[in-house]
């Protein structure tokens, strides 16, 4: 018998939930965690840029270049960049060895045994941290304030109004659930703390991505064929499982896992495997805001379409979505948008975290693109708050929901300036959710984050919610 028979929960999660977590639950650790965004999203830049530049055949003076640092090329930072760079390429040429060793033993039948899995499994989370999060290698490169957290390339406004006028008129095309469901791959599986674990992958079904999804699976140890189903959305920059720690597999996958219900945890378009060349994980829907945020929505609506589809056709007896900040937003859309689509792919439930609406105000006026620097490249590339203002038809979902309003479950931070609490509450009362559906906690956006880690008051209200839906489903008279 292995060590490693099953996944097992992170010591930074099980840090967090423990008693001494409670030392990073106060308004103090959410200031430090604000401060330390864009640092963290320069070295997450910085490994995007080092990885591509691997890939590329370049070495540290490519890498230099690509970050901007003309000016600062000092014979010392040279020196210390090249013999950082030769470090990082080995861990990349490490990682680039484990990825094909599980790739052959995950997705081509190569008969391992589960020991061996779970094992390869880590060793390929690990080594691939070490590229994409490179703060022993490179990590001194983020602590400096002339390269940019995101490099924006915003399109102009009459450009943009005149790509997606018609589209602006009739959003409701972009926004379309597939017209039939994409081929599905699915992964051999391994045992988590609550059940086993695999990933499904499938072309995404927008013409704005034309890409591979990947969403990893979390199973209840039993009766998984009939289990009530939830898709949940990370929220922006999250690397997924390409990294060690993933927080949404320990607050919300695996404890729903535990309690009977199957878990997908989907890939968000420009995020893990589908970040760009050069862009770190998400970075694209900032750096082409405000066109990059509609896209997202629309591509991430449709892919959610498809495993609503998916789940619905291997037995799931009630369904929901839901996500957090970023993915709360993309769940909106699919909440509001999706009475256009088949029933099979509509879903029964939503929960929306940390979310918002009039996100054209969000734009120009978020504490997260202020911090990086992303509100004065959008005013710079001649967007206003008038000009926003037109494409709300493609930032926000509709004035009502296409799901019952008592099957919306959300979660908001009195203190957000991330996803302001005022914007997010207009929606929810626009659309008619009753106020017993609302967590409110006094809490900032990171606040809010850690207290979905540390409380588990969120997933039970989901979990009672598929539960009910399922019940009624169940004793409810057949149709006429």
């Amino acid at each position: 018998m292995g060590r490693n028979r099953r996944l097992e929960t992170p010591f930074a999660h099980r840090l967090i939930t423990s008693p001494l977590g409670a030392l990073l639950d106060t308004r103090a650790f959410e200031r430090i965690k604000g401060r330390s965004l864009p640092r963290e999203m320069r070295l997450a830049r910085i490994g995007a840029v080092a990885e591509a530049t691997v890939a590329e055949g370049g070495d540290a003076e490519t890498l230099l270049e690509k970050l901007g640092l003309h000016g600062a090329r000092s014979p010392q930072l040279r020196r210390r960049v090249a013999k950082a760079f030769a470090r990082y390429v080995r861990d990349w040429h490490a990682h680039a060895a484990i990825l094909k060793a599980w790739e052959g033993a995950f997705w081509s039948g190569e008969d391992l045994p589960t020991d061996a899995l779970v094992d390869l499994e880590m060793r390929r989370r690990a080594a691939s941290e070490r590229c994409v999060t490179p703060g022993r290698t490179l990590g001194f490169l983020a602590k400096r304030a002339d390269i940019a957290p995101v490099a924006c390339d915003i399109p102009h406004p009459e450009d943009s109004f005149t790509r997606w006028s018609e589209t602006i008129e009739a959003p409701d095309a972009l926004f379309a659930a597939p017209e039939e469901l994409p081929e599905f791959q699915r992964s051999r599986a391994v045992p988590g703390p609550a059940g086993p674990e695999y990933l499904l992958r499938f072309r995404s079904p927008s013409p704005l991505m034309a890409d591979t999804v990947h969403a990893r699976v979390f199973e209840p140890a039993e009766g998984a064929e009939t289990a009530p189903a939830f898709i949940y959305a990370s929220g922006l920059g999250m690397a997924y499982d390409r990294i060690r720690y993933w927080p949404e597999e320990d607050y919300i996958a695996r404890p729903l896992a535990a309690r009977g219900c199957r878990v997908i945890l989907v890939e968000s378009p420009w995020h893990g495997r589908r970040a760009l060349p050069d862009r770190f994980s998400g970075e694209p829907y900032l750096a082409t805001a405000p066109v990059g945020l509609f896209r997202l929505y629309a591509a991430q609506a449709q892919e959610t379409a498809a495993l609503i589809g998916w789940a619905r056709r291997t037995g799931a007896s009630a369904l929901g979505v839901g996500g957090v900040s970023l993915g709360g937003i993309v769940s909106q859309h699919v909440a509001g948008r999706c009475a256009a689509w088949p029933e099979a792919m509509r879903p029964d439930m939503a929960f929306l975290g940390a979310t918002s609406a009039h996100i054209d105000e969000v734009v120009l006026g978020s504490e997260i693109t202020r911090a990086l620097g992303v509100d004065a490249a959008v005013r710079a590339a001649g967007w206003t708050a008038e000009r926003l203002r037109k494409l709300r038809p493609l930032l926000d979902p509709p004035a009502s929901p296409g799901i019952p309003p008592e099957n919306v479950v959300a979660l908001l931070g009195r203190r957000d300036r991330y996803t302001p609490y005022a914007l997010g509450r207009g929606l929810l009362d626009a659309w008619g959710v009753p106020p017993g559906n609302v967590l409110t906690w006094d809490r900032d956006h990171f606040g809010v984050l850690l207290g979905l880690f540390r409380s588990d008051d969120a997933q039970k209200r989901i979990l009672g919610k598929l539960n009910e839906i399922r019940d009624t489903s169940r004793t409810s008279p057949p149709a006429q």
